[in-house]
């Protein structure tokens, strides 16, 4: 573990620790912190709902909007411009406020978008109502990571940040049905009006549950930290902030360019798929990627590296990516099984929120989080229009519906770029930041142990 004290030194902080631990009374009890993170994720829960929710309404919105398919992706998009923009910003607020206030504000927020989107009649009140519902729910993800920091011991937040990672997948899969259920039956603008009422119960809930003090670790870290005149300009500063930034967004390149858009037909065109067929085969990278997040915390922490880990998930799903794009796979089996493998290696970037934390102050946690965040978020900004631009190009002469197996296979080595380029950050630029927080936790268990 890199540091800069002394082991003598470094000694008497956790003994220092450990006796300030002993004598704290304001820590929370285990199932408090369960409840609180559980409420916390509902709230990532209702973000994916509303996130997908114009994917199941489409022809209602179209006809009742009055609008075509480039208008409606352009009013659905307005949901990530301020989704991305306000992930920094959401980082800040938490590291100034109560989780409470924040939490509770950013659903009302959402709700309210919900709202305004049920009464739009036209592209301009719907994309401003867009813009509403990505505003409040930019701050879920980095939300719950929050709570967990708070409430959870060190040695933990790489598991629940893996689980965390899992429910979003989930939430990603199965979020469409239940909407797609409600929209035929209530309608589109019904079924607004449901989420809107769903986001102001939920608010209550988070309000009158989630009223927690801040855990004594953070506030040993914090008081050690000021001591330094530490400033969120020092994040930016730091040069592994940025690596592992960089290492966030090309590893979720796979989900955001090819998983989320240009999967589907890249296996309706290389593998003579059916398009449902296709898009049940490319849900096995959001199946392998929750699967493999909670595993992958898992083991870094029993390693006690966070290093390796992120070497593995490269090279993994460079491998996996690599045999997709090589060899033409005849079983449907095996060709689901080389997805799923591909979507499980990018479990490496829910492992940078854990390392993002550790090589940042304690009381600029919340704002490196934020900053983690918006590099994965661009990560679609960059590699779906990448993706579509190279498609066009290569099938510039037949036009884009005429696209044939190379030209798709030739484009997604883009893909397979971004594994190979997320592989050599990890071997050669990020360092290990198994931090003085996790040793600490250990040294409690041994102590307790003993005792």
């Amino acid at each position: 573990m890199p540091t800069t004290m002394s082991q003598v030194t470094k000694g008497q902080l956790l003994d220092k620790t450990l006796m300030l631990n002993e004598n704290n009374q304001t820590s929370i009890s285990s199932w408090k912190a369960i409840l609180s993170y559980t409420i916390v994720a509902l709230f990532l829960f209702f973000e994916m709902g509303v996130q997908v929710s114009p994917s199941v309404m489409t022809e209602q919105l179209m006809q009742d909007l009055n609008i075509d398919a480039f208008g409606l992706g352009l009013m659905s998009g307005f949901y990530f411009y301020t989704y991305t923009c306000m992930q920094i910003p959401s980082g800040f607020l938490f590291d100034r406020f109560r989780p409470r206030n924040v939490i509770t504000l950013a659903i009302i927020i959402c709700a309210l978008g919900c709202a305004f989107f049920g009464f739009s009649s036209n592209i301009y009140l719907g994309s401003m109502a867009r813009l509403l519902m990505g505003f409040g729910s930019a701050f879920a993800f980095v939300a719950v990571l929050v709570v967990t920091a708070d409430l959870f011991a060190s040695k933990h937040f790489a598991f629940i940040t893996g689980i965390t990672q899992m429910l979003a997948a989930f939430g990603a899969m199965a979020g469409q049905m239940p909407l797609s259920y409600t929209v035929s039956h209530l309608g589109w603008r019904n079924t607004l009006f449901m989420l809107t009422v769903i986001g102001c119960i939920l608010a209550l809930f988070v309000w009158t549950l989630l009223n927690y003090k801040k855990d004594v670790l953070t506030c040993i870290h914090k008081n050690e930290k000021n001591k330094t005149n530490y400033r969120f300009r020092d994040i930016l500063a730091n040069k592994q902030t940025w690596i592992i930034a960089l290492y966030a967004c090309l590893l979720w390149a796979p989900m955001s360019g090819f998983a989320s858009l240009w999967g589907v037909p890249f296996l309706e065109h290389v593998y003579n798929m059916s398009r449902d067929s296709a898009a049940f085969i490319c849900s096995m990278m959001w199946l392998g990627l929750a699967l493999a997040s909670p595993l992958l915390g898992w083991i870094s922490t029993a390693w006690r590296s966070r290093v390796w880990p992120l070497i593995i998930s490269s090279l993994i799903g460079a491998i996996a990516f690599g045999i997709l794009l090589i060899f033409h796979i005849n079983s449907v089996a095996w060709l689901a099984t080389v997805i799923f493998i591909a979507g499980a290696a990018c479990a490496g970037q829910a492992l940078s929120f854990t390392v993002i934390k550790e090589i940042n102050a304690a009381q600029y946690r919340a704002s490196a989080i934020g900053f983690n965040n918006m590099a994965v978020v661009i990560s679609g900004a960059i590699f779906q229009p990448a993706l579509g631009k190279l498609l066009n190009f290569h099938c510039d002469a037949m036009g884009f519906a005429g696209c044939q197996t190379q030209h798709y296979l030739t484009s997604m080595l883009l893909i397979l770029g971004a594994y190979i380029v997320s592989l050599g950050l990890a071997l050669f630029f990020i360092k290990e930041s198994f931090s003085l927080d996790e040793e600490i936790s250990f040294a409690k268990d041994a102590q307790t142990a003993k005792i």
